[in-house]
């Protein structure tokens, strides 16, 4: 008779590899290799009323292809693939409202959508509107909440924007 701890290692030992198959992987999950290409991004037009946008926007999106690390920074012409836009709008919505009075919100969601455009050797490889939001806390300056959080409503477009680029049918 095989003790029980024995018995636990052998079975370890045989379901380890199929569990191998399973494991999480880093960089790009369509095959290419992390940071072959280079990538440049133009800065986004601002079509909103929103001042600043197009600044946070593409920080935002550069800070993310250097985190992402599926493509490098192109930063001085030459790139692999060019990627343009234009911030079409900014808004507000009502998320959240106060328990006794649900006409008065309280929490609000704050999205910045842009078209973007991405050429590979003249060809797009990707186009479409992509958005980021942000949630705001309504609080006595709601204009102030709002531009606070500006910046993580963009990180989030830079984020749907990269995934959108790396992973899409190319």
């Amino acid at each position: 008779m095989i003790p029980w701890s024995r018995l636990a290692v052998l079975a370890l030992l045989l379901a380890a590899p199929l569990a191998a198959g399973c494991a999480y992987s880093l960089g790009p999950t369509n095959a290419r290799v992390a940071g072959a290409q280079s990538i440049s991004i133009d800065p986004f037009p601002n079509q909103t009323t929103e001042p600043q946008l197009t600044d946070l926007v593409v920080t935002a999106v550069r800070r993310e292809v250097q985190r992402d690390g599926t493509f490098h920074l192109g930063t001085r012409g030459g790139a692999d693939i060019l990627v343009t836009g234009t911030i079409i709008s900014y808004g507000r919505l009502p998320v959240g409202s106060k328990r006794n009075d649900v006409l008065t919100p309280t929490d609000y969601d704050v999205k910045i959508t842009a078209h973007v455009k991405a050429i590979q050797g003249g060809q797009t490889v990707y186009e479409g509107d992509v958005s980021g939001t942000a949630q705001v806390v309504f609080n006595s300056d709601l204009n102030n909440a709002e531009r606070e959080n500006n910046p993580v409503a963009a990180e989030n477009l830079a984020r749907n924007l990269i995934s959108a680029i790396a992973n899409g049918s190319w």
